[in-house]
């Protein structure tokens, strides 16, 4: 008796694309998905960071009866100062801030070097996780190579002035003076953070209607978003649709302004500066930062716009004052882009917008973070 053999069951050739072709379509359709539920993730751990940097602040606050300087330290800003280079009077309020965050072993190990923050020994180039939004790519410095001092992703808000880091006054400059540099006077912006120590009863408009803190972008690249442009300008007549309008949310127009003769905004973490540690409310959330100058020295000592950034769809997570965490739209109003920014010591509303109303601590506006 002969035994039949059938054909054996299998796919097709045909049958296999189309299951190969179902399958592609399907993780098309699922990676746009994931990416968002990842970076969804990302934008919680960024917003957990400024939650708590802002109540670390009103830790301290509670402590000293005041907020922690921007900008602060030993020593005086010129290195030939009376008290000798120490610190330079350049540490950043991140560093202030640690004994409150639980940091207090990191605290006390740069407390005890006491040198400046740009410094290449161990206790600065340590980074603290909650500086750093996961959103943001890329760890090492662009520009110089390595020139890591931490890794840092958010500013205190120095208002909607031009906001510097050293007295001038007339010509003469701290970084070119030993005299002036000894007197270590204060820096008071129209925002809640400068050189100096605010209360919160400065912040006569309303803690819930005034930035503490935000976000900003650390450039991975020497040409990318992150960067600062420096011009040669005078502040006093200087419009900041003339920064805005080098930046096209892509190049740099002038990429030859770019600043390069020092470390990249976000790659020291423990300096006060705001080139390092600071955001402006003038141009809008993601736009370009230029710091201005006159004459040589030191440019990024001096002031300019501080722009705020980030990776996140639209916008911006700031820290208010109160303790409480909103996110800013990149389109948020502006106001009048053409006139210079007020001086620090203004106490008038501010011209642009709703964004540099909340930026100011004093201006007098009834203004809160749009819905």
């Amino acid at each position: 008796m002969r035994k039949s053999f059938g054909r054996r069951p299998g796919f097709t050739l045909v049958e296999l694309l189309v299951v190969i072709a179902i399958i592609g379509i399907l993780v098309g359709l699922l990676l746009p998905a994931v990416q968002a539920a990842r970076e969804a993730a990302r934008r919680m751990q960024c917003s957990n960071n400024v939650k708590q940097i802002t109540l670390s602040c009103h830790n301290y606050e509670s402590a000293y009866k005041r907020f922690p300087a921007m900008q602060c330290g030993t020593g005086g800003v010129h290195p030939g100062s009376i008290q000798g280079s120490a610190q330079r009077f350049a540490m950043s309020g991140h560093y202030a801030i640690l004994p409150f965050i639980e940091q207090n072993a990191l605290f006390q190990s740069i407390t005890n070097d006491g040198r400046e923050p740009w410094n290449g020994a161990a206790p600065f180039r340590q980074r603290a996780p909650f500086l750093e939004c996961p959103s943001n790519p890329g760890d090492q410095e662009p520009t110089n190579a390595g020139r890591t001092r931490g890794l840092n992703n958010y500013g205190y808000c120095a208002g909607d002035n031009y906001a510097a880091s050293m007295v001038i006054q007339g010509a003469t400059k701290e970084r070119g003076s030993v005299a002036l540099s000894g007197q270590k006077l204060p820096i008071v912006n129209r925002g809640l953070f400068g050189r100096s120590y605010a209360r919160i009863s400065d912040a006569s408009d309303g803690t819930s209607n005034t930035i503490a803190l935000s976000e900003f972008i650390r450039p991975f690249s020497n040409q990318g978003a992150g960067m600062v442009l420096g011009i040669a300008a005078d502040p006093a007549t200087y419009a900041p649709l003339s920064c805005r309008a080098q930046w096209n949310g892509r190049n740099w127009l002038t990429p030859s302004l770019i600043y390069t003769g020092d470390t990249a905004r976000g790659f020291r973490a423990w300096e006060g500066k705001v080139f390092f540690a600071g955001v402006t409310t003038i141009l809008p959330p993601n736009q370009a930062s230029c710091f201005l100058f006159v004459g040589t020295g030191e440019p990024h000592w001096e002031g300019g716009i501080f722009s705020a950034g980030s990776f996140h769809t639209g916008g911006v997570q700031v820290g208010m004052a109160d303790g409480s965490v909103r996110f800013v739209s990149s389109n948020i109003d502006t106001g009048n882009l053409a006139v210079p920014a007020p001086a620090a010591t203004s106490g008038v509303p501010s011209p642009f917008g709703v964004w540099g109303a909340l930026g100011s601590k004093a201006g007098g506006e009834t203004v809160s973070v749009p819905e």
